[in-house]
């Protein structure tokens, strides 16, 4: 994230929050968001890699998958 551009929440629509991010913006489901967010406030957002649900996900896949094309 560029340093001068700041996520402030530009208002809520049903469940999800409208994000600005600089000349942009993006919908946030609201549940991600801290219950005393509101309209104005700035956040900071962390986008964490999760590899050992990765692996778990890719596992249930490969699993998925045999079982269908043994079965086909």
């Amino acid at each position: 994230m560029r340093r001068h551009e700041l996520l402030v929440i530009d208002r809520f629509e049903d469940d999800m929050a409208v994000i600005e991010y600089g000349q942009r913006t993006f919908n946030l489901p609201r549940s991600l968001l801290p219950r005393a967010a509101k309209e104005g406030d700035v956040i900071k957002l962390a986008v964490v890699l999760d590899p050992e649900a990765t692996a778990r996900r890719k596992k249930e896949v490969r699993s998925l998958a045999d079982e269908v094309f043994e079965k086909g």
